[in-house]
């Protein structure tokens, strides 16, 4: 088998080509698609827990850490003690990172846009549909 036969290769390649497309459109703010998916995770008007943000992101919280004190020193985000519980720190867009949210929001939504506009509607059924069972299967696996 050719490695372009793979699922593996195919999602890879697909996924690098995403990523490169939305750190372009990053860099322009100083940022990267990283700190982009961060800051989309944040509910604007409550704020997130930070020991949320990793695990909406699947990522751990190492790198979660670097990524929130990069945003902190962007001024895009800042942390809060909970309300109802002082140990919690919630994470809350600033201004800017209200306005930063803004456009990577609209990224994502053109980019989604762009692609659906090339496929019918039981084309993307298929692909989602695709796509749930693969993640299916990783999660019975346990991979």
């Amino acid at each position: 088998m050719e490695q372009e036969d793979t699922i593996d290769f195919n999602l890879r390649k697909t996924w690098n080509k995403i990523q490169k497309m939305y750190n372009h459109t990053a860099s322009e703010y100083e940022g990267n698609m990283s700190l982009a998916m961060i800051v989309l995770n944040i509910d604007m008007h409550e704020g997130t827990l930070s020991t949320q943000i990793g695990p909406l992101m699947g990522m751990e919280a190492t790198s979660i850490s670097r990524s929130l004190n990069r945003l902190e020193k962007m001024g895009i985000i800042e942390r809060k003690n909970d309300k109802d519980d002082k140990r919690k720190v919630k994470i809350h867009l600033t201004n800017l990172g209200l306005e930063r949210r803004e456009i990577a929001k609209k990224t994502v939504l053109n980019f989604n846009d762009s692609i659906i506009s090339h496929f019918t509607k039981d084309e993307m059924k298929i692909f989602f549909e695709i796509l749930h069972k693969i993640n299916n299967v990783l999660d019975m696996k346990k991979i």
